[in-house]
């Protein structure tokens, strides 16, 4: 109000403030959050572009148009809109007959080239006239009615992978800089939406694609999260688990499978869960293998056997995300070693007796003939003796083997001196060869908690076996350590012979395994020794391994712990006859 000096009022006075650029700037922030919204609502491309043209006609274009570009060139029409649907079939029927000529020099062909927009904020005859290839392109140019068009590259991850175009006709809009910049805006975001719906089609078949494969291996495979919840498993795993379907499987608690079993090691004996590969792996090794029996608990039914592989899946970081266990039914297999057992079992047994009586006619043959002065006769005899003692050896490594698979290898347990039963063995192996010279060096000063009698069989195959495969060497190295470890001692038996293939270091403790080359010459045995040491060396909770490599020679480990052995079945202490694995 306008007052007079009285401060009566006297008259009014307007002012007028023009706020169209703010409301215009209103509207198109509004806008592109709307084309944002829609944009993220689904990864299915064609329902995401046909949400965006509603939103695009009539507010922004009366048509509107997506197109992508392959590496030749051609032009791919994947969404075109416009508010009359018989419009649409119409264009579609021109686009047919008119295709877009790639080498065009304006319009969609260049923006693909050259990745920049094209404004054309008026459309003129004299434009139609030199666009058009024909006078019936011409007189359908004139009838659609252009009055404004924008073209903008459709982006994605820095590359122009099509072209947007928004064409103004009987609204009479006029497009101009602000709108080519809100068109790039909704052509960059669009480009973005595309890409990652891209991706996720292409990564969708390639699950499918696997899932269709893994369905038809033999063997189950069950991937865990980092939190032991089953996220996904192949038909194989659910039947050996005993589910009825994958979802069933996959709907079980962490640890919920084995709930229902009674689960077996190799010997017999209750398997600890917390072994189970895919906990291990979790836990922090790189790779776990077990071989587990497992039945359903009270129904009475033959146990199955299954070897358990697990590696993890890591993000860049080095973080396990997932777990991929590959489950491999061995029951068959057990079956043919549980019956090669019992045959070498019993054959061994067999064969201990005539042994025994055969020692015993010898003994007193050499007797007679040492009375009798048979010089000759006492030679094959000694011969015979020491042949006896090689098979009596051999049975006693066949019983071994047997004890282990039942689980009834007893170990006497007495704190010893490492290095002093080192000392002894050397000693008595020495004595043994007259071509090679085996040294020892180092000490550990360490005290072992096991069995005295078993880890010097230990040694005493390694020693014996650097000796047998370096023919053309003269010495043996016996080294003791600590490593800096206070809590184990390392002892390692080096030779210079022929060497083992890196191929063969994860085998060569596996039961009958044989190194063989055509190649090289072929050493008599029957694979047992290394397999009787690891798992003898498993038993006091230690660790064997080689280092080596063909021709270069071998280095045999063996690393004890310090502490004292678990009291469990496997341990019998040196006063206890109930477990001795002799009288099994």
């Amino acid at each position: 109000p306008i007052h007079d000096s009285d401060g009566r009022i006297t008259g009014a006075s307007d002012i007028a403030h023009d706020i169209t650029e703010r409301k215009r700037v209103e509207e198109q922030e509004h806008f592109l959050t709307e084309i944002s919204k829609v944009l993220s609502s689904t990864l299915d491309y064609q329902e995401t572009l046909a949400n965006v043209a509603r939103l695009v006609v009539p507010q922004l274009a009366d048509w509107f148009a997506v197109e992508l570009v392959d590496a030749g060139g051609q032009f791919e029409l994947i969404e075109l809109a416009h508010k009359d649907p018989e419009q649409v079939r119409w264009a579609l029927t021109l686009r047919e007959q008119y295709p877009i000529e790639p080498d065009a020099p304006t319009g969609a062909p260049r923006v693909a080239r050259t990745g920049q927009s094209e404004l054309y904020a008026e459309i003129t005859d004299e434009m139609l006239v030199a666009s058009a290839r024909n006078e019936e392109e011409l007189a359908l140019a004139r009838q659609i009615g252009y009055s404004s068009v924008m073209i903008v590259p459709l982006v994605a991850r820095g590359k122009t992978v099509g072209v947007v175009s928004f064409v103004a006709t009987e609204s009479g809009k006029r497009y101009d800089e602000r709108d080519i910049a809100l068109a790039e805006e909704v052509g960059r975001r669009a480009g973005v939406a595309l890409d990652n719906a891209r991706l996720y089609r292409e990564a969708q078949q390639s699950r499918d694609q696997l899932d269709i494969i893994l369905q038809g291996v033999a063997d189950g495979i069950i991937v865990y999260g980092s939190d032991s919840r089953i996220v996904y498993a192949n038909e194989a795993a659910a039947q050996m688990t005993g589910y009825t379907s994958i979802q069933d499987m996959r709907a079980t608690r962490p640890l919920g499978i084995v709930d229902s079993y009674e689960l077996i090691d190799e010997q017999g004996q209750p398997f600890v869960r917390s072994q189970l590969t895919h906990l291990r792996v979790l836990a922090g090794e790189a790779e776990a293998q077990a071989t587990i029996g497992y039945t359903r608990t009270g129904t009475g039914q033959p146990v199955r056997w299954s070897l358990l592989k697990s590696r993890p899946v890591v993000d860049e970081g080095g973080e396990i995300t997932m777990v991929i266990t590959i489950i491999h039914d061995i029951t068959e297999r057990m079956m043919v070693e549980r019956r090669k057992d019992e045959f070498i079992s019993m054959t061994s047994h067999e064969l201990k007796t005539p042994i025994t009586s055969l020692k015993g006619f010898t003994n007193v043959l050499q007797r007679r003939l040492a009375k009798q002065g048979d010089e000759q006769g006492l030679h094959y005899l000694a011969r015979m003796d020491a042949q006896l003692d090689k098979l009596t050896t051999l049975i006693g490594d066949l019983l071994d083997i047997s004890r282990m698979q039942s689980g009834k290898l007893a170990l006497r347990a007495e704190q010893f001196e490492l290095d002093a039963l080192i000392d002894e063995t050397v000693e008595n192996v020495q004595a043994t060869t007259s071509t090679h010279q085996l040294l020892i060096e180092g000490r550990t000063g360490a005290e072992v908690f096991g069995d005295k009698e078993r880890l010097g069989q230990v040694y005493i195959n390694l020693l014996t076996n650097a000796i047998k495969y370096s023919p053309r060497a003269d010495k043996v190295i016996v080294r003791l350590f600590r490593d800096g470890d206070p809590e184990q001692a390392i002892v390692s038996v080096q030779d210079f012979g022929i060497g083992i293939d890196k191929t063969h270091h994860e085998k060569i403790f596996e039961r009958f395994y044989q190194v063989t080359d055509p190649k090289e010459k072929t050493y008599p045995g029957l694979g047992i020794g290394l397999y009787i040491s690891s798992e003898i060396v498993a038993r006091h909770h230690g660790r064997m391994w080689v280092e080596s490599s063909k021709g270069k020679g071998t280095t045999f480990f063996v690393a004890l712990p310090l502490q004292r052995l678990d009291e469990n079945q496997t341990v019998t202490r040196k006063e206890d006859k109930g477990l001795n694995a002799e009288d099994s």
